[in-house]
């Protein structure tokens, strides 16, 4: 028989971050450009679990592209702290990140272990005004 999950995590936008894509049964999406720095709010459904939930410090974001980083963790790092259920993080794009898309996602190793379902970021460069179609 297998033990219910004690903690439940998902990525949401929290509306600094501009307005993601989502649409019923797809992945969330989120949108960055080069040299920017935008934020979205990592939530956690717990069930039994009470202690803090420990995402890790450099490496909080897993399968970002090269370039783009989980920022302004502080010294613990990525965490939510004991007796909250949200969290808001930093994602940033080197000025020289290349267009992309790629899935991401948050793991924590708190309650036995645990990861969000992933989300698409879309990495695009801003558009010069003038340059329409270009």
């Amino acid at each position: 028989m297998t033990a219910k999950p004690k903690l439940w995590l998902k990525i949401a936008a929290d509306g600094k971050s501009g307005n993601p894509q989502m649409e019923q049964g797809k992945p969330m999406e989120l949108t960055i450009h080069p040299g920017e720095t935008i934020t979205a709010l990592v939530i956690a459904d717990r069930k039994d679990f009470k202690d803090r939930i420990d995402f890790g410090r450099d490496e909080s974001g897993r399968n970002l592209a090269h370039g783009l980083i989980i920022d302004n963790i502080g010294l613990n790092g990525l965490m939510i702290p004991k007796g909250k259920d949200q969290q808001r993080f930093f994602i940033t794009a080197a000025k020289w990140v290349p267009e992309s898309t790629r899935y991401f996602y948050l793991r924590t190793k708190a309650a036995g272990g645990n990861a969000t379902l992933p989300i698409l970021l879309h990495v695009k460069a801003k558009r010069k005004p003038g340059l329409v179609g270009r």
